[in-house]
């Protein structure tokens, strides 16, 4: 029995090393641009992706935009499997992204062209109407093309702003006086953060990074949290 498990971990391993054999090929040492991986299923098999996944920031990647982007999976064959076809794979993930984040992106208008209005997060016509665009594993909404090619010459100016109409929208109803890391209170000047286009506050710079490296856990308190009140 002990010989028949130790061929079939053997041969798993095989195959999984086949599958990344026929992916792209990605750079260990490229750094993430933009936020972590904010989904808690790997986006191949969509099982909970648990404690240790295998976690790829991609170097070579179809869409300029993508590069730099990190994806975490539940094992190495899901990483071959995906890396095999970034090309189909990654509009894939951008419209799961989407349905996960456009309930908490902000109401108002083109972040842009300021006085084009769009239509509300919680509609169905959010989902169709103008540009729902994934950078960084991020949604942004946009009247137009045109409006995501002058955000991307000057993102971090209009990530500002974003950041400042979440905080503005989402902090009435905040679930949570104490820091989702320490469980100590934020106090009257809490940090405050913005991933996956939501708030999260914490008690220090320290508490913040964590809930930056890995969203989709402190983004799930946040969730409990509400459904508790």
């Amino acid at each position: 029995m002990t010989r028949h498990i130790k061929i079939l971990t053997i041969f798993s391993a095989f195959i999984a090393s086949l599958l990344l054999m026929g992916a792209a090929t990605q750079d260990s040492t490229q750094k993430r641009v933009g936020d972590a991986y904010p989904l808690a299923n790997c986006p191949v098999s969509g099982r909970p992706l648990g404690d240790n996944p295998i976690v790829v920031v991609l170097s070579e990647t179809p869409r300029a935009s993508d590069k730099g982007r990190e994806v975490r999976f539940c094992c190495n064959g899901c990483r071959g499997n995906f890396e095999k076809d970034l090309k189909t794979n990654l509009p894939e993930l951008d419209k799961k992204i989407i349905k996960a984040q456009m309930p908490y992106y902000p109401a108002g208008n083109c972040v842009v062209m300021t006085n084009e209005p769009m239509a509300a997060p919680g509609t169905s016509e959010a989902m169709t109407e103008g540009e729902n665009v994934v950078i960084g594993n991020r949604l942004y909404r946009f009247c137009c093309k045109a409006c995501i090619r002058k955000f991307k010459k000057n993102q971090k100016k209009y990530d500002d702003m974003l950041a400042e109409m979440i905080i503005k929208q989402q902090s009435e109803s905040y679930p949570l006086e104490v820091c989702v890391i320490s469980g100590r209170s934020y106090g009257a000047k809490p940090n405050q953060i913005v991933v996956a286009n939501r708030m999260v506050r914490t008690c220090c710079g320290g508490c913040s990074n964590k809930v930056k490296s890995n969203p989709a856990q402190y983004l799930a308190m946040l969730d409990k949290s509400k459904k508790t009140d």
